[in-house]
């Protein structure tokens, strides 16, 4: 859970109003955010993509702080159909401009932002009760090894799911990809992923191969042909080092153009955007503008973070959508 910069007059404000104006007694701060409360305590926590969730009893209600009349949202959004993004054009919104209190479906992992924009003061938040869906199958008897988001290992996050699902139905997704879907993608990996893009929305297989000396791998041959990848240097392609978030942007913005379904051009907004290296500038704008790929949070991009499997695999369908 993090405290994002809003504006100094909202900040000001908020932070006298809490100071002046104690909560209603029936309500409870969310730990460590004042600016939102609960109508009962929290009740244990879990994690979602290396957040801190709060598990709230079932009929919890949600509500904002007295703000002494200054205008503030109360927005929230399920994790599952839009992931960990905090801006951009993909949400799907719960509460943002509708009467509070905001009462939560219980099974589902909320992302709630306090503000009068999307940079506010963030919480996550899961309400206990029955899931949204029948378990396909029983508990494990064992404990499952421990895990950064909610779901076992071995498969995607909930938020990515339905689009891995649906990519190796395709055949999109190669079964070599259809496991440990939090590791960081390689070089090479990325690569098998846009042939079977581009094989599946062309239905024609690359001829055209470019070689080079430290692999035979022929995603990456095809690839390079294409010009969507290129090499390091010397002739290699290093393709086992982790894929980073702006060169998964710039391979994703060149597939688009070899499927000649360029994408708009835009300049992007995300608040690190001057450490985004001067070759991806262009692509990360794209890939903002079209919503392909999104931030990590408080309006950051995290350019040089390595890129796990399940964000690569729903990036590259987000991309099918834009281009079958």
């Amino acid at each position: 859970m993090k405290k994002h910069n809003l504006t100094l007059l909202l900040a000001l404000v908020l932070a006298v109003a809490i100071m002046v104006i104690p909560a209603a007694a029936a309500d409870f701060a969310i730990p460590e955010n004042q600016y939102i409360l609960a109508s009962s305590e929290p009740t244990g926590t879990t994690t979602y993509s290396g957040y801190t969730v709060y598990i709230y009893p079932e009929g919890t209600v949600f509500t904002l702080a007295n703000v002494l009349g200054f205008y503030c949202d109360l927005t929230a959004y399920d994790t599952n159909k839009v992931g960990t993004i905090s801006f951009g054009p993909n949400y799907e919104f719960y509460s943002a401009n509708e009467p509070l209190p905001f009462v939560p479906q219980a099974g589902v992992i909320y992302h709630l932002v306090a503000s009068d924009t999307m940079t506010g003061f963030e919480s996550y938040i899961l309400i206990d009760g029955p899931a949204t869906t029948e378990p396909t199958e029983p508990e494990p008897a064992e404990p499952s090894e421990p895990a950064d988001d909610v779901q076992p290992a071995e498969q995607p996050a909930a938020w990515a799911a339905e689009q891995v699902n649906v990519g190796i139905e395709l055949g999109i997704v190669p079964e070599t990809l259809q496991s440990a879907y939090a590791q960081a993608t390689t070089r090479a990996e990325f690569c098998a992923l846009a042939v079977g893009l581009y094989e599946t929305v062309t239905a024609s297989e690359i001829t055209d191969r470019m070689t080079f000396t430290d692999t035979q791998d022929e995603n990456v041959e095809k690839m390079a042909a294409l010009g969507v990848v290129n090499g390091v240097g010397d002739n290699r392609f290093d393709p086992d080092a982790s894929l980073t978030r702006q060169e998964a942007a710039t391979m994703l913005a060149r597939l688009a153009a070899a499927m000649e379904k360029p994408l708009d051009v835009q300049d992007s907004t995300f608040a690190d955007i001057d450490s985004v290296a001067s070759w991806a500038l262009e692509a990360v704008g794209q890939m903002q503008a079209s919503g392909v790929m999104n931030g990590t949070g408080n309006n950051m991009f995290s350019p040089t973070d390595p890129y796990e499997r399940q964000q690569s695999i729903v990036t590259m369908m987000r991309l099918y959508e834009l281009v079958k």
